[in-house]
């Protein structure tokens, strides 16, 4: 019997395009299969954002176009991500045509929870982690010559404008070898420039590694020509920091979006 077929579809920052990376290397893991249609979708789900309206609104309205195929094919649809996250208890409505609602912590449990979804049984895992980081899980990124990397996830700002801290969580920092390692496979496929992310990207620590110890790594790897990083945060900008451009090297470390303040490049 063929693997249930998976259509994905991202809305947002380039960390749901991430973790959607990730989300396909776990389904891959636990046997499914991918299609680029959601017309010849077994499962379809939609990665979604609660930051941008635009991207929010979209997703709203991808649902109301997925009705046909779940009254016509019994299709899985599952949201991921901030807006599951965030507006849970309006997605899973009586009359919601979703059937897994997943957070962004709880990606490790998606062969599980569709299994049990195509059972019949609606399924919800949106519970936040201090310590979940998937730095163990290599993403299924498209062989290119660009590529993001994500350092750490959550946030500990608490900003009165956003919802960071709420949908993804407290921060925490992957592994700096792991990161390193990563860097070093993307080289290896032809990867020339990396974009390092983070909701707070310049707050990452790994015990005696800061965030200039992980940029002077990363652009130490051979092959690599360019890093970039993104989303920073100024209050998190030492001095260490700004000296860590390689100036007498070919390499061009750029941060961008400098939080609310603009972008360098």
């Amino acid at each position: 019997m063929q693997s249930p077929a998976v259509y994905i579809e991202t809305f947002g920052c380039q960390m749901n395009e991430y973790d959607t990376q990730l989300v396909r290397s776990i389904l891959k893991s636990g046997g499914y299969r991918f299609t680029d249609s959601s017309d010849t979708a077994d499962i379809v789900l939609l990665n979604t954002c609660a930051i941008r309206e635009n991207a929010h609104n979209k997703v709203y309205g991808h649902l109301g176009e997925l009705k046909h195929l779940k009254r016509q094919k019994g299709v899985i649809i599952g949201v991921l991500g901030c807006m599951a996250q965030n507006l849970k208890k309006d997605l899973l409505a009586a009359d919601s045509i979703i059937d897994v609602l997943a957070g962004p912590d709880s990606y490790r449990s998606l062969p599980e929870l569709l299994r049990d979804a195509g059972k019949g049984q609606k399924q919800l895992a949106v519970d936040l982690s201090e310590y979940e980081t998937y730095s163990d899980i290599a993403p299924d990124q498209v062989a290119g010559i660009t590529a993001w990397i994500a350092v750490m996830r959550g946030c500990d700002n608490f900003c009165t404008f956003c919802v960071v801290p709420y949908t993804r969580g407290r921060e925490r920092s992957r592994q700096f070898n792991d990161v390193v390692r990563e860097a070093e496979a993307l080289a290896a496929s032809g990867c020339k420039q990396i974009t390092l992310l983070g909701q707070n990207v310049n707050s990452y620590r790994d015990d005696q590694y800061d965030f200039a110890d992980l940029l002077r790594a990363v652009a130490d790897v051979q092959g690599i020509e360019r890093v970039r990083f993104m989303s920073p945060h100024p209050k998190d900008f030492p001095e260490k920091l700004s000296a860590a451009t390689p100036a007498s090297q070919n390499i061009s470390i750029c941060p961008s979006n400098l939080a609310a303040t603009g972008s360098w490049s």
